[in-house]
């Protein structure tokens, strides 16, 4: 592991309703996210949502917010549920999958899921080039 930076990770602040949440993908979180589909790498597949494939077994794009082109994809709400439950669980241990799914609103749902995916990011370690280092 000598070609990762070694970095503390700082929580993500996510305000809803007026309330600052702290996601936060610590060792404990992933560790939770490990027991819930057997491995980070299937968890981390899962997240990301199922790839949408026309009849001829490609992806299908759509256009983003920005007007770029994006795989289209298939969400699990219960995973997204999952993995913020799992980022939170650092700010509050004892919040529960039920208490963080009444956070999610169709109106918040793309800003929360945007904050999650920015402290997933922020989790993974930089690789760094041995040579400089």
């Amino acid at each position: 592991m000598s070609n990762v930076k070694n970095v503390r990770v700082k929580p993500v602040d996510c305000v809803i309703d007026d309330k600052t949440y702290k996601i936060k993908y610590d060792f404990n979180a992933f560790i939770e996210l490990e027991e819930m589909y057997g491995s980070i790498e299937e968890a981390m597949e899962i997240v990301q949502g199922e790839l949408i494939k026309d009849s001829n077994g490609k992806p299908v794009m759509v256009d983003n917010d920005e007007g770029e082109k994006v795989e289209k994809r298939k969400f699990s709400l219960k995973a997204i549920r999952n993995f913020l439950w799992a980022g939170l669980l650092y700010g509050d241990e004892k919040i529960t999958k039920k208490t963080v799914a009444h956070l999610l609103e169709f109106g918040n749902f793309q800003f929360v899921v945007e904050k999650m995916m920015e402290a997933i990011q922020g989790s993974m370690p930089e690789k760094v080039d041995d040579e400089k280092n």
